[in-house]
């Protein structure tokens, strides 16, 4: 566009009228293309009247329709004999559950017509997301019905061919080769997600009590590992807090996407909004950003910086030493100034490039609202960093912020160490049995590693899956699970929050729950009953959750309150109280600078981490910021 300077903007429609000024000049000369003539002859018009091509057409379309026909016999529709008395054809029906779409365990309303579940929605009575659920949980109704499902056990081996074989065959070769493995004390490795559920913690805890040599390795491909070791070792607790976003006057995120696909999103996104809610208040939030590529949450916010990660922890110390040092902001700890000294936030600016105004903007805007502020790392900064956020946190007050009735539960994960240990016993013919709980560590986990080629090496691999994978193909048993709709369970991610899962249609195929197979295989005779690990699951509720909850009504109206709800609160959790421990500070590392170009992974927005692929709802959402499908 032309400068103004007095006259009317001139716009161009494309690039082309900017660069190539007389061929558009004269296409805008000429009102038709050339070989567009006026000139209009009868003779060259088809013979067909309009009745006869109509007629032509519904007959094409009939015998059309005709072709798609299927003349097998579908039954009979038959009006129920003995209707249930909850459904009423026509009208939906609601049942309150949990989704296990992610580690968040968000409380959500499956709706059912005649028994079929078509929708989900966040349940509004769920104190974490309030009503609301993100994309993939919404989407996970079409996992249920994906085509690819596993449908029935099958058995095999290394060379890839499989066959079908029963439950029985496959419950009785497991139980030997699992009594084998506690005789001759070879490892029974179990590879897991991380146990959210109370019931099923006290599930593997009998399994390892009934076979002894059994070890649990747990992973997330995605999780916050450094955040929970960092705030360990500045709390002594692994319990993270629940932070008060609606009370942030500032928010600093540094390489954070927390309003994206980052930690409990939907109940941050939630939370933070209410600080710009037109119709609350007239002061709304701010938001600065810290990062290296653009995040949903880089783009919502009022002021963004770009910098590479691996910057992170200088300009953390350059910005602890800006508050401490040069504003004399009272420190958390008289010990923390010396290791703060060779660092500014001026030369931070000059050698990344950073705006020096918004920079100090920042420090003023932070030190105006001390104990009404926030800064937040990212998940994929090292543990230095979220020392660091921790000890500033502490100097402005923040720690205000942080609710006293409850905390986000540790999870516990295995690290890379005790992974390559499980890898060096399988090479070395100590682990006589390796089970796959819902896992894929064959495509999670780095090739370098050596994972695939280690279990070649066990006598015995199992895969507990709902869909074929990578692991699945190097298993000689992969045995179908059921979907979550299909399965009871319980999660808890916060210490005053247990939420519920129940089965809203029984299972579409040859399918079982994770929890009743493991049930079967510690069972004296070895059969299998359909309602295992519903009956356990309701009995450690009777005789542990309910007691510790001192709830005044008797178990059974507590438990069908309890489904009903979707969720059991425990009103009389408190955090312990929190001091900042200053030999963290002493084992912080110092920045390393890096060159060159920075590969900075995150998990998807939708795909999560890869068992969302075979979801076409989600495989056509666009990036919320490339919008690229």
């Amino acid at each position: 566009m032309d400068s103004m300077n007095g006259k009317e903007p001139n716009y161009w429609r494309s690039l082309r009228e900017l660069h190539d000024t007389n061929s558009v000049s004269e296409m805008k000369a000429h009102e038709f293309m050339a070989g567009v003539t006026d000139d209009f002859n009868m003779d060259n018009l088809s013979g067909m009247s309009r009745k006869q091509f109509l007629a032509l057409l519904t007959a094409s379309a009939a015998f059309a329709a005709t072709g798609c026909s299927n003349y097998r016999d579908k039954g009979e529709i038959v009006p129920y004999t003995k209707k249930p008395e909850e459904i009423v054809p026509g009208v939906a029906n609601y049942y309150a559950s949990t989704c296990t779409g992610c580690s968040q365990s968000c409380g959500i309303l499956i709706k059912t017509r005649e028994g079929r579940p078509i929708k989900i929605d966040g349940n509004p009575d769920h104190p974490v997301n309030q009503g609301k659920i993100c994309a993939k949980g919404q989407a996970s109704i079409l996992n249920l019905y994906d085509p690819y499902r596993l449908r029935r056990p099958t058995s095999g081996s290394l060379s890839g061919k499989m066959s079908d074989l029963s439950w029985k065959r496959a419950d009785a070769e497991i139980r030997k080769q699992l009594e084998a493995c506690t005789n001759s004390s070879k490892q029974i490795a179990i590879v897991t997600n991380p146990i959210l559920s109370p019931s099923a913690k006290k599930l593997f805890a009998e399994f390892a009590a009934k076979y002894p040599t059994t070890k649990q390795y747990s992973y997330d491909f995605f999780n916050d590992e450094n955040r929970r070791r960092a705030w360990q070792s500045c709390y002594g607790d692994a319990k993270l807090p629940v932070i008060a976003w609606e009370r942030a006057n500032v928010v600093l995120a540094l390489e954070s996407d927390f309003l994206g696909a980052e930690g409990d999103s939907i109940e941050a996104i939630r939370r933070f909004t209410d600080g710009r809610d037109v119709m609350k208040s007239t002061q709304f939030n701010r938001l600065y950003c810290v990062e290296g590529a653009m995040s949903l949450t880089g783009a919502n916010a009022d002021y963004r910086l770009r910098l590479r990660p691996e910057a992170q922890l200088e300009f953390v110390l350059a910005l602890a030493h800006a508050l401490v040092v040069e504003k004399n902001v009272s420190p958390a700890d008289k010990v923390a100034p010396q290791f703060l000294n060779g660092y500014s936030l001026k030369n931070l600016s000059e050698k990344y490039g950073l705006s020096a105004e918004t920079l100090t903007h920042l420090v003023d805007d932070l030190i105006e609202n001390r104990g009404k502020s926030i800064i937040y790392a990212g998940d994929g900064l090292n543990l230095s960093v979220h020392v660091v956020v921790n000890y500033l946190n502490e100097v402005l007050g923040n720690t205000n912020l942080y609710e006293q009735n409850q905390a986000q539960l540790a999870s516990a994960t295995t690290t890379p160490d005790e992974f390559l240990s499980l890898v060096t016993a399988m090479k070395g013919g100590q682990v006589g049995m390796v089970i796959h709980w819902g896992t894929n560590p064959v495509y999670h986990l780095p090739r370098l590693l050596g994972y695939a080629d280690a279990l070649k090496s066990v006598p015995m691999n199992v895969s507990l899956s709902e869909t074929e994978d990578e692991t699945g193909a190097l298993c000689a048993y992969v045995l179908p699970t059921n979907h979550a709709f299909e399965s009871w369970g319980d999660y808890q991610t916060r210490t005053d929050v247990i939420s519920l899962q129940q089965p809203v249609i029984a299972p579409l195929y040859e399918t079982r729950q994770k929890e009743d197979i493991l049930l079967t295989w510690m069972s004296a005779d070895g059969i299998h009953k359909d309602a295992a690990y519903h009956d356990f699951m309701m009995s450690h509720w009777q005789n542990e959750i309910h007691p510790s909850l001192a709830k005044k009504v008797d178990f059974k109206s507590f438990w069908f309150a309890a489904l009903h709800d979707g969720v059991v609160r425990d009103s009389r959790a408190k955090v312990q109280e929190r001091r900042f421990l200053s030999a963290a500070l002493e084992s912080m590392g110092t920045p390393q600078p890096g060159k060159g170009i920075s590969v900075a992974l995150r998990p998807s927005y939708y795909m999560d981490d890869g068992r969302y692929a075979n979801n076409g709802w989600l495989q056509e959402l666009p990036h919320p910021v490339s919008k690229v499908v």
